[in-house]
C-alpha cells in the first residue's frame, strides 16, 4: 500500500494563490503516481472561514480523494482559529481566538471533510480521536489543538494531546480492530524535542520564538503511550520543513514543508510503503512548475470564481 503524506497547505480564498497552485501541483504528482491513500495532517486552511474550506473541499473532489478510503485528514490549529495576515490583524487576534467556539469549529471541519470521516470508528460522542481500518493499516486521527489562553497559548498555536483521547482510541484498537495490521498515528503537532534539550549557539532568535509557541505540553508521556498501543509511524505536520526522527522507537514523520518550509524551494511529498515487511517511507521533493496557471486554463481544470467565496454552512 502507498501512502502520500502531506500538511500544511494554508489554503485561503482571498490570499496565499502560491499555495493552492502548490496544492493542485502536489495532487497531481500524487494522482500521477497512483497512490492508494492520502493523508493531511492539519491546517488545511489559513484562516479557517467557510470560502477556505469549501476551495479545500472543491479541491479534493477534483482528485476524487472525498471518500474515506482515499482521504484521511486531521485537524490544525489554523483550521479552527486562523492566523495574522495584515498588521491590524496581530492586536485583533488574541479578541478573534477568544470568541472562537472551539467544538464548533472542530464539528465544522469534519463536515466539510465529512465523506472521510464516514467510515472513522469512534469510542465517544467525539470527533476525535478515530481509527480508520484500511486494507494494510489502521490509523488513529488525534486533535492536537490546545485551547486558546492568553498566558499559555498567547498565539493559539501550541498544541495539546488529553490522555484520554490515546486511551479512548487504545480501546477501539483492543476491542474493534485486526491486530495484525500496522498502525499509524496521525497529528497536527510535533513531537521533536523542546529548545531546552536540544539548543544551539546559533538559534536564531525567530527560531527561539517559534520553538515556544509550537509547542506540544507532554510529549513524553504522549509518545510512551502511543508506543504502548502498538504504534509504529507518527505523521504530524506544524513546523514548515519536511524530516524524520525517531523517539523511543517510533518513526515521526514531517510533512509540514510540503508547501511552506526550507525545502530549497520545492514542494515535499512524504511517500510511505507498507506491507507485510512493515513500514518504509521517503521524502520526495518536486521543482515548483511556473506555468502551472497556464497549465490549469488550458486544461480548463481551474477552480471556478464562484466557488472561493462561499456562504457559511448551517451545522445540525
Amino acid at each position: 500500500m502507498k501512502i502520500a503524506h502531506i500538511s500544511d497547505l494554508h489554503l485561503d480564498a482571498n490570499y496565499k494563490e502560491s499555495n493552492r497552485m502548490g496544492t493542485l501541483q502536489l495532487l497531481d504528482y500524487i494522482s500521477d503516481n497512483n497512490f492508494d491513500h492520502v493523508i493531511i495532517s492539519g491546517d488545511i486552511t489559513e484562516n479557517a472561514e467557510s470560502s477556505a474550506f469549501e476551495l479545500a473541499r472543491n479541491i479534493f473532489k477534483k482528485y476524487n480523494l472525498l471518500r474515506p478510503d482515499k482521504l484521511t485528514v486531521t485537524i490544525g490549529n489554523h483550521d479552527i482559529f486562523g492566523g495574522v495576515h495584515l498588521a491590524e490583524d496581530v492586536v485583533n487576534f488574541p479578541s478573534k481566538c477568544r470568541k472562537t467556539n472551539f467544538h464548533q469549529k472542530v464539528k465544522e471541519f469534519a463536515h466539510y471533510f465529512r465523506e472521510t470521516f464516514s467510515k472513522n470508528i469512534y469510542n465517544s460522542d467525539n470527533i476525535f480521536p478515530f481509527v480508520k481500518e484500511l486494507d494494510d493499516v489502521i490509523i488513529t486521527g488525534l486533535n492536537s489543538i490546545a485551547y486558546y489562553s492568553i498566558y499559555k497559548n498567547p498565539f493559539a498555536s501550541n498544541g495539546k494531546v488529553s490522555t484520554s483521547q490515546i486511551e479512548q482510541a487504545g480501546k477501539i484498537l483492543e476491542e474493534r480492530v485486526s491486530g495484525s495490521k500496522r498502525r499509524i498515528v496521525v497529528s497536527h503537532h510535533h513531537f521533536k524535542k523542546d529548545s531546552n534539550d536540544n539548543t544551539t549557539s546559533s538559534a536564531t532568535l525567530w527560531q527561539a520564538v517559534e520553538r515556544q509557541t509550537m509547542k506540544l505540553r507532554n510529549k513524553k508521556k504522549i509518545i510512551k503511550m502511543l508506543a504502548n498501543i502498538g504504534n509504529e509511524y507518527v505523521l504530524h505536520g506544524h513546523l514548515h520543513e519536511s524530516g524524520s526522527y525517531k523517539r523511543k522507537h517510533i518513526q515521526f514523520l514531517n510533512a509540514g514543508g510540503s508547501i511552506l518550509g526550507s525545502n530549497f524551494g520545492k514542494l515535499a511529498v512524504n511517500e510511505i510503503t507498507v506491507n507485510s515487511d512493515g513500514i518504509s517511507h521517503k521524502i520526495t521533493l518536486i521543482d515548483k512548475k511556473k506555468d502551472l496557471r497556464l497549465e490549469e486554463n488550458e486544461m480548463n481544470t481551474s477552480i471556478p470564481s464562484y466557488l472561493l467565496h462561499t456562504k457559511e454552512i448551517c451545522l445540525n
